[in-house]
């Protein structure tokens, strides 16, 4: 029998397969997550952290961005289905081009968790390990 799926997911998904309204838990974790500063992949050692864009429309939280150099490319596009004080559940796509090696392609799309433990200041993608065995670190500065 397959799974069934969280309540509440299942009460916010929407027939696109995005959030209807993001579920804040935690207003000073939402703060941070609007007012964030930036966006890494551990792969990108060389390049400047990347710009990551989050927007409240209708309360439903988007984020978007990239970081880029002659390395490789970090994309991020989705709404955020949660959040509560160490962590956020997004839903989107998540792309990797030619990092750590050229012509590599990793593309994942779905919910994914990013969590803040300790004294970081940032959230860390949980879902590590997609694409040929590699562990991609992407991080979420606040």
């Amino acid at each position: 029998a397959a799974p069934a799926a969280a309540p509440a997911a299942a009460a916010t998904a929407a027939p696109s397969g995005s959030a209807l309204k993001t579920d804040i838990q935690n207003q000073a974790a939402y703060e941070r997550l609007m007012n964030n500063s930036g966006i890494t992949l551990q792969w990108l050692w060389s390049a400047q952290r990347g710009h990551l864009t989050a927007t409240d429309e209708n309360d439903l939280v988007h984020i978007e961005g990239t970081q880029a150099n002659f390395e490789g490319t970090l994309k991020i596009k989705g709404d955020i289905v949660s959040i509560a004080s160490d962590r956020f559940v997004f839903r989107g796509t998540i792309l990797i081009l030619d990092a750590p090696d050229k012509g590599r392609r990793c593309e994942r799309n779905g919910d994914f968790e990013f969590r803040a433990t300790g004294k970081r200041k940032y959230w860390r993608l949980q879902q590590m390990e997609a694409c040929g065995g590699l562990t991609d670190y992407v991080d979420v500065y606040y």
